[in-house]
């Protein structure tokens, strides 16, 4: 879980805080005038955030872009494509 920390107390911690979050993996949410505004992760989980961001980004066109070549190559009929629609909406 998420510490929440002040944007004022940040700044008076940034190092101590900077730590917590690279070599104790702790992440938190800066907030400000009590609205949360960031997060701070360390970079591994930056990383890997961005990465599974990005497969899903190819998962999804991948996915509609199969469906059309399914439907247009494997010349289902009528009745397959619109059971294949209805599945897949």
């Amino acid at each position: 879980m998420a510490k929440e920390i002040n944007a004022l107390e940040l700044r008076k911690r940034f190092g101590e805080i900077m730590e917590e979050v690279r070599y104790r993996k702790e992440p938190y949410i800066v907030k400000r005038n009590g609205r949360a505004m960031i997060v701070l992760l360390d970079i591994e989980a930056y990383e890997a955030t961005k990465e599974k961001l990005r497969e899903e980004a190819f998962i999804e066109e991948y996915s509609d872009e199969r469906v059309a070549e399914f439907l247009n190559e494997d010349k289902l009929d009528k009745a397959a494509k619109s059971a294949a629609h209805r599945l897949l909406d």
